[in-house]
């Protein structure tokens, strides 16, 4: 209940009725998993997905604030040498551990605009809620859903952003590209602490008001 709350109310925040550009951003993630040990576990790329709707709001001659509030996917992936009895290598599997996440955020945008056109820089803070987690094992071809050893923790971070849009009529058309670090950590394989490194490269449809 307390998580549904904490939902509702960010939802709520995120998108106000001051909104100018209503829009639907879909991208791609690259996302992997960082800790401060040697073994770093899930440190190779993860290729996932994202899907948000958002509003452009309060925008200005040279600033104005977007909020987005969707889905992501974050984690990482791993490449592990299989042995057999006598301790041989008999060959690799690929673990791809997945989190699905509900994701928030609002930066404020620093534009240079001209006519239609403008680019942007923007940072602000961002969200990430996990509702399901996953382990997948291509050697074996299986799932695990059932993952002791993971907290789904709140993870709270950062998004730093640079893009380009066009107002077209009553169309606003864009190309995102974002760094989402987290700085919360939180239990990983083998009681690591990690943190979500995610790279993210979008588009986005707006329906200017």
């Amino acid at each position: 209940m307390k998580r549904l709350v904490l939902i509702v109310t960010i939802i709520i925040a995120t998108l106000p009725l001051s909104a100018q550009v209503i829009k639907l951003d879909v991208g791609t993630t690259f996302s992997s998993m960082q800790d401060d040990t040697p073994m770093h576990n899930f440190s190779k790329t993860l290729v996932g997905s994202s899907v948000a709707f958002g509003v452009d709001w309060l925008e200005k001659e040279w600033f104005y604030l977007s909020s987005e509030v969707g889905y992501i996917t974050t984690g990482g992936a791993e490449r592990i040498e299989i042995m057999d009895s006598p301790g041989l290598p008999i060959g690799e599997a690929d673990w791809q551990l997945m989190r699905h996440n509900i994701h928030v955020n609002t930066t404020f945008r620093a534009k240079l605009a001209l006519n239609r056109f403008h680019v942007y820089l923007g940072v602000g803070p961002k969200v990430d809620i996990p509702v399901h987690t996953e382990l997948t094992d291509t050697y074996n071809d299986a799932t695990d859903s059932n993952l002791p050893f993971l907290k789904n923790e709140v993870m709270f971070g950062i998004k730093a952003e640079a893009g380009v849009a066009y107002n077209f009529n009553d169309v606003r058309v864009g190309l995102n590209f974002a760094y989402l670090p987290d700085f919360t950590r939180q239990a990983s394989y083998l009681n690591q602490t990690t943190r979500n490194d995610i790279f993210k490269l979008s588009i986005s449809v707006g329906y200017i008001l």
